[in-house]
């Protein structure tokens, strides 16, 4: 395929709109903290980044993969040309996430603030807590909308949820605390509440998409069906989390928080490689299942082909730029920064090693491997502790950087050799 016909590929297209719209995100959210640990005491920002992590981990558990999985079967349904099941099982999947969200809620509720406490988390951060999981319903139907948009072919719509929306309130309310109209105070529910006006909002856009689509015939999945083809992909999700966190907790227990802090902007400038297979994965997922569906093993192939180049070719350009500046890029947070070096050499060659295997987790995900994928997954954590435990102790930085190596790439190998061994895929692009 030459590059003109590459350009007209729309998944591609989609998957630099994405790109794009991310990295606007990136800015948007680097500016916001900027703003805010310049003019807002460090107390009332580090409340708001906590419950920022807190949400993003505890959704995990909220969505059930359900933002995964509508991707899955928006894919589906079209190969079979039933589009408009899609909106019987988006309502399917937001019975599940409020569910969750709410069981979430209860054993919240259930668990005495002395266990919470006696798990590291501080008196001050208690009531943050407990907002934040007040809000999950919220902000899981955000998620599980702005993917739903997606799924309904709206992909620029999708990413200005994703990457500007979100952040509309807490910057409304960040620049309102600063020309001291509001409370500084309330910095924290500008972000919090927001979450329920973007559901709202979001809401109403997916219905609005919906409301073209006639339902001819009943839906056959149950509950059940979404649940079994979801949760495994919440699963993978959380493993894929722990991947990127369990080496910074274990250089904080075997070493002192200096080499935390240097090791963690190490990974966090290594993400833009991954933003880069994520934002590309999320466009194709559809088609792969389509394809995969549809027994389309000549276009399923092609898809897969144009996917991995992209990947491999953008990240090539900007690994490449990340490598060489990689003293400049460190130094940019502080002279000590530059400490981690030989580390952030390993993670950003990994990631660019990594970016060679295109929609390896997707592959697995939009073609009914949920289950082995997050077996597998779960088997690459393990490693990972293991390598951690043995190697950090001994080389510090150098030795996450390696235990991370080690495990993505071998996660990554694994799942290329069964997708080849199970349906004759090439994921990888040598031969």
């Amino acid at each position: 395929m030459n590059l003109k016909k590459q350009l007209h590929n729309k998944a591609l297209q989609n998957s630099f709109y994405t790109l794009f719209m991310r990295m606007m995100g990136v800015a948007i959210l680097f500016g916001l903290s900027s703003l805010m640990t310049r003019n807002i005491d460090a107390v009332y920002v580090g409340s708001y980044e906590f419950a920022r992590v807190v949400l993003l981990t505890v959704a995990t558990f909220g969505l059930l993969g359900t933002e995964q999985s509508i991707l899955y079967f928006a894919g589906k349904f079209e190969a079979q040309g039933k589009t408009e099941q899609l909106k019987k099982v988006y309502l399917k999947m937001v019975s599940i996430v409020w569910v969750c969200s709410l069981t979430i809620l209860v054993f919240y509720f259930i668990v005495p603030n002395s266990f919470l406490q006696s798990l590291g988390i501080k008196e001050n951060l208690l009531l943050v807590l407990k907002k934040c999981i007040l809000i999950l319903p919220f902000y899981t139907i955000t998620i599980l909308n702005t993917e739903t948009i997606r799924a309904c072919n709206k992909i620029l719509l999708s990413e200005c949820f994703r990457n500007i929306f979100k952040y509309m309130p807490i910057l409304i309310g960040t620049i309102l605390i600063i020309y001291k109209l509001v409370r500084v105070d309330t910095l924290l529910n500008w972000y919090l509440y927001g979450f329920v006006v973007l559901a709202i909002l979001s809401t109403a856009v997916v219905f609005f998409n919906f409301s073209t689509k006639k339902i001819k015939e009943k839906s056959e999945l149950t509950l059940g069906d979404i649940t079994r083809i979801s949760y495994p992909m919440a699963i993978s999700s959380f493993y894929t989390y722990l991947l990127m966190t369990i080496d910074v907790f274990l250089l904080a227990q075997f070493h002192n928080l200096h080499y935390t802090a240097y090791y963690a902007i190490s990974m966090k400038i290594m993400s833009i490689l991954s933003m880069v297979i994520v934002g590309v994965n999320v466009n194709f997922a559809p088609k792969i299942t389509k394809n995969y569906e549809m027994k389309d093993i000549v276009s399923l192939k092609k898809n897969i082909k144009d996917a991995a180049k992209t990947i491999a070719i953008v990240n090539f350009i900007i690994g490449l730029v990340l490598l060489i500046g990689g003293r400049f890029f460190l130094s940019f947070f502080g002279e000590d920064y530059v400490n981690a070096l030989p580390a952030y050499n390993i993670l950003i060659g990994t990631q660019m090693i990594v970016s060679l295997f295109g929609l390896v987790p997707v592959y697995m995900n939009m073609t009914g491997k949920q289950q082995l994928f997050h077996k597998i997954m779960g088997f690459a954590v393990v490693i990972n502790i293991l390598f951690n435990v043995v190697l950090i102790p001994k080389i510090n930085m150098l030795g996450a950087a390696i235990s991370y190596a080690i495990t993505v790439l071998f996660w990554n190998i694994l799942v290329a050799y069964f997708s080849y061994k199970k349906d004759k895929v090439q994921l990888v692009l040598w031969k």
